[in-house]
């Protein structure tokens, strides 16, 4: 990316929080210091670290990202971010945009269809090219220009899928929108998860809205989220339950609950797990 962009960036962006900027799902997040891990549901959407790098902890797999490649997010993932290295003088700086799935099927629709939808395996790391690299660049530029961003942001929009969906790996991101592919019902399912927190899983019901067996329901879950059904519901239980914490405070059994904890000791006990501190020591 080009350093004056870079720079520009810099002046207006705040430190160490994400903002989301004028343009509709793109958001920015500057570190000017290293930090722990820190876990978070990632939204569908593409992330690029545009300076620096950062280490992405998904289930048991750590991955490094830097501006020679992007992370591709295709349903709501429970996930870590540890930044090692930030400062004042070197912030890290890491953009992620919402993923459109209407704009995406209608770019879809567009193209000629020249490869087979083969693979439902998601890898989170792809190759970032400078086409790609380019209208994102011009995106986050219209940052300057806040009269055209209603306009033109939609028509960067869709180079930016044309040019993910013609990419090497293109076919994963064709996958998410196509009724009936793998990646389309496992979405569904993550959705299902998440509107249903506080009810348990019956991972024979799940399978089945989904329209695929219980094997192979299990096997694709696991590829696109790294993480079992059921795993995947408690890392969603226990973000979800972190984020209520620091907003009501002292509440933590009821908030235990309505996440879908019945044992209040299980509670505190995976939450220390996951984050490292009890519940009543985010207080």
């Amino acid at each position: 990316m080009n350093q004056t962009t870079i720079d520009q960036l810099l002046a207006v962006l705040p430190r160490n929080k994400t903002i989301e900027s004028a343009v509709s799902g793109l958001f920015f997040y500057c570190a000017d210091k290293p930090s722990k891990a820190v876990s978070y549901i990632q939204e569908p959407s593409i992330c690029i670290v545009l300076q620096g790098e950062r280490e992405i902890y998904l289930g048991a797999d750590c991955q490094r990202f830097d501006n020679s490649n992007l992370m591709f997010c295709p349903v709501n993932i429970p996930l870590s971010m540890h930044i090692k290295h930030a400062s004042i003088k070197n912030p890290v700086i890491v953009l992620s945009m919402k993923l459109d799935l209407a704009i995406i099927r209608d770019v879809l629709s567009q193209i000629p269809t020249t490869q087979p939808m083969t693979g439902s395996h998601l890898g989170i790391k792809w190759h970032l090219d400078d086409t790609i690299m380019d209208a994102f660049e011009r995106l986050i530029r219209l940052l300057d220009y806040p009269n055209d961003i209603d306009f033109l942001s939609s028509l960067i929009r869709q180079e930016i899928y044309y040019r993910l969906l013609l990419a090497e790996q293109g076919n994963k991101l064709k996958q998410l929108v196509v009724s009936g592919s793998h990646t389309h019902r496992i979405a569904q399912a993550t959705d299902w998860i998440k509107a249903h927190l506080d009810e348990p899983i019956m991972v024979e019901s799940l399978a089945s809205k989904c329209g695929m067996s219980v094997s192979g329901f299990h096997q694709h879950f696991k590829e696109i989220t790294q993480l079992s059904p059921l795993q995947y519901q408690k890392s969603l239980r226990l973000m979800e339950a972190r984020r209520l914490i620091k907003i009501y405070g002292t509440q933590i059994s009821q908030i235990a609950m309505q996440v879908g904890y019945e044992s209040p000791s299980q509670f505190s006990r995976e939450y220390k797990r996951l984050f490292g501190v009890s519940p009543s020591n985010e207080l």
